[in-house]
């Protein structure tokens, strides 16, 4: 007997999607019109995802032992010690949180290799960084209000003819606070002191100016877009959260119920990998978990970092953990269906500034900094322990972005490099 199968009707356009999601928009134009298939190339990696989650079970029914069981509940490296790529995968959610149990005790995994392959620099401090979701470019922003766009192809060939810097923009009058890539990795956003959100075009060589821009009341602290780019996420100095609706330039707000809201400014906001539900620190030392479509506060973390400032929140890519730094100089990973801290990342020095962190690429370590030693500071992501710092700034590291599809970072530092 045959298996069941999803009828075509319903897989042509997981195809399509996922081809736009990997930034093939033309390839999904000719599947759409050669199937005679509804035109939508929103992306969405909701194919890989469904492969994923089959996958996951073709091999717990394989071999049942070797799965565990579910909790309900940059300018460093050592030049002599390549990156080993057996540690890396890019499967789109990590084994090691998927399987993440408080009561196993995992084997620390040996500590990854780094090397310096790129060095450059702004007018002033480095603050920020962030890659495109197929890892194609990354752009950084700076306090002395421009952004750099730079692609990664190029810093990856190390060759001396090649310039990965592509565009260098200007149109800020503040320094730079966040940026965001929309899905289709040709627009870039950024968010300022000067209470604006910017759209610069980069399909269009040349072009240093935004071509749309977002005027807030109070200064931008973080942006992001939506997985299907109609809408950017805001987080300011003001406690709500702000929805802007890109092509009407209309703003909402996710809720006018007291109880939902921050009690201070927010520092950091960001979607989950499917879009449903976002996610935003504060200066009030909470955390906040929000359905996208209520626009209602689901989970509040109080006091995740000791009442202290949470400086940057992140979801895994499989949506079930969030990873949270804070002036409290421990960075913890909440499971966000409990609400329960499942691990806490020490040994770095976070008191004084808002420093972020990150998972690598298949999130087996996360990344972030410390502020008396400007090293860059890894931990397992399962185990907890601090295994690797890797030094080279001259000052503090404010950010360190990961690549979504390859074993490779951005550190940002007051010491105008990146």
């Amino acid at each position: 007997m045959d298996p069941p199968t999803l009828p075509q009707e319903e897989v042509i356009p997981l195809i399509v999607s996922q081809l736009c999601h990997y930034g093939y928009t033309s390839l999904a134009q000719v599947v759409a019109a050669q199937t005679d298939s509804p035109i939508d190339l929103t992306p969405s990696s909701r194919l890989s995802e469904l492969l994923y989650i089959a996958k996951e079970q073709e091999e717990e029914e394989m071999h049942p032992s070797l799965i565990m069981p579910d909790d309900d509940d940059d300018d460093i490296g050592d030049e002599s010690s390549p990156v080993e790529e057996s540690h890396y995968t890019n499967t789109g959610v990590s084994k090691c949180l998927m399987s993440m149990d408080p009561d196993d005790i995992p084997e620390t995994k040996s500590p990854p290799n780094y090397n310096t392959w790129y060095i450059t620099t702004h007018r002033a401090a480095s603050t920020c960084a962030i890659f495109s979701g197929d890892g194609k470019y990354a752009a950084t922003g700076s306090a002395d209000a421009s952004l750099k766009v730079l692609d990664t192809s190029k810093m990856n060939s190390r060759s001396d003819e090649d310039r990965p810097v592509i565009r260098t923009l200007y149109d800020h009058l503040a320094a730079v606070n966040d940026l965001s890539f929309h899905p289709n990795g040709l627009v870039l956003a950024s968010c300022s002191e000067d209470q604006s959100i910017k759209l610069f075009d980069l399909s269009k060589p040349g072009v240093k100016r935004s071509f749309r821009y977002l005027q807030d009341t109070h200064v931008v602290r973080s942006i992001a877009f939506h997985p299907s780019g109609d809408f950017i996420l805001a987080g300011t100095d003001h406690e709500s959260v702000r929805i802007y609706d890109v092509k009407k330039f209309q703003c909402y707000t996710a809720s006018s119920n007291q109880s939902d809201l921050h009690q201070g400014g927010i520092t950091k906001v960001r979607f989950v990998h499917n879009g449903g539900q976002f996610v935003t620190s504060s200066l009030d030392g909470s955390i906040k978990i929000w359905d996208v479509v209520s626009g209602r506060c689901q989970r509040t973390i109080e006091k995740a970092h000791d009442s202290a400032t949470v400086s940057s929140v992140q979801f895994s890519r499989n949506g079930r953990f969030v990873l949270s730094g804070g002036k409290d100089s421990v960075l913890r990973l909440w499971d966000t269906g409990s609400g329960k801290c499942v691990m806490e990342y020490k040994g770095a020095v976070q008191q004084n500034h808002a420093l972020q962190s990150t998972f690598t690429n298949n999130e087996d370590y996360v990344l972030s900094s410390d502020e008396t030693t400007n090293n860059v500071v890894c931990w397992d992501t399962r185990t907890g322990e601090l295994i690797k710092q890797w030094s080279g700034h001259a000052g503090i590291v404010r950010c360190v972005a990961a690549s979504p599809t390859e074993p490779g970072f951005i550190s940002c530092s007051d010491d105008y490099r990146l």
